[in-house]
């Protein structure tokens, strides 16, 4: 039987078609790995299959492309539901931080359980900022308007959330353009933190978070959008009432939003650009980023009225998702 499994092995060749048809052995040994990894998640599918394997890699991380890494985490990620998966790495890809204890560090000879997200920082060389030094959960915002209206808004709803902002645990961090959401992703892993994001209702906010889904860096549980409803597009000043800057506006830039043009499906920039053109005003993005950030003032000022009581449940959503995240990293603490 041997002797036929060897000449079975000899006689069996697998082809890796990746634009040009080439044979697995003449493939590097990123691909053979994945290769393999494959092969024994669906070996471990199979109806066939009863029994636990443990399965033991060396720095899987080797040889890979970058986006390769996440998508070969999820693989493992897979297998580890049912058996039992042991590997040695450099990357802080494959931190568990939801059972921080889970991770061993191996020091001098020496193996001990992680006590602290600090500690794994430390041993892999992972130089957080400064403002994410003591950060565990990051929440990515499109604009610094978003940034400094969200926080405030964040501790009014939510006495955890409050108190995470101010130990440092949950930081806000603006994004400068929702195109920037996977790059900024892949910093927040880097730094060994938790992700997660509130993005404008709108194309380029719908299409960044696509993009890094596609690319491993986000998942659908790890994202909430400004939604407003009867709008097909929103961003976050569609959720405010608009009695809180009507004044303002009003009295600062000579605008009314009595104006028809204020009403309408469109988002609240596109609104409200064409209602100070109608009026005989400059709209321009400078003029569109100074009027955000006097109205992301009046909100932080105002967090306990801003939010419109019929389009707040989308905020809401993303108030209960950032507890729970807290929470689960508190868990795996004790």
């Amino acid at each position: 039987s041997e002797a036929r499994f060897r000449a079975l092995r000899r006689a069996c060749e697998i082809i890796v078609d990746d634009g040009t048809p080439t044979n697995l052995a003449r493939k590097g040994d990123g691909v053979q790995s994945l290769a393999a990894l494959s092969l024994l998640r669906q070996r471990l599918g199979s109806p066939t299959q009863s029994r636990q394997l443990i399965l033991a890699i060396e720095e899987p991380e080797s040889h890979l492309h970058p986006s390769a890494i996440h998508q070969l985490k999820d693989v493992l990620m897979d297998i580890a539901e049912s058996n039992q998966v042991i590997m040695t790495t450099h990357c802080p890809l494959f931190v568990d931080r939801v059972a921080v204890k889970s991770n061993i560090i191996v020091h001098r000879g020496k193996a001990t359980p992680a006590r602290d997200v600090a500690g794994i920082r430390k041993i892999l060389g992972v130089r957080a900022s400064d403002n994410l030094q003591h950060a565990e959960l990051i929440l990515l915002v499109e604009g610094e308007s978003d940034r400094i209206a969200i926080k405030p808004l964040l501790a009014h709803c939510s006495k955890a959330l409050a108190a995470a902002m101010t130990q440092g645990s949950l930081a806000v961090e603006s994004l400068r353009g929702a195109s920037n959401l996977a790059y900024k992703l892949i910093q927040v892993r880097e730094a060994l933190c938790v992700s997660h994001a509130f993005l404008d209702g709108d194309e380029a906010g719908l299409k960044a978070a696509k993009q890094a889904e596609t690319e491993g860096l986000l998942k659908v549980t790890d994202v909430h959008f400004a939604m407003a409803e009867g709008r097909k597009d929103a961003e976050i000043e569609d959720l405010y009432d608009e009695a809180l800057y009507a004044s303002m506006l009003q009295t600062k830039y000579g605008v009314s939003v009595a104006s028809p043009k204020f009403k309408g499906s469109a988002k609240w920039s596109v609104r409200l650009g064409n209602t100070f053109r109608h009026q005989g005003k400059p709209w321009s993005d400078e003029v569109e980023n100074k009027v955000k950030a006097d109205v992301a003032e009046l909100a932080a000022a105002s967090a306990g009225i801003v939010l419109n009581a019929y389009r707040r449940c989308g905020f809401d959503a993303l108030v209960a998702a950032l507890e729970d995240k807290l929470k689960r990293i508190a868990e795996s603490k004790s």
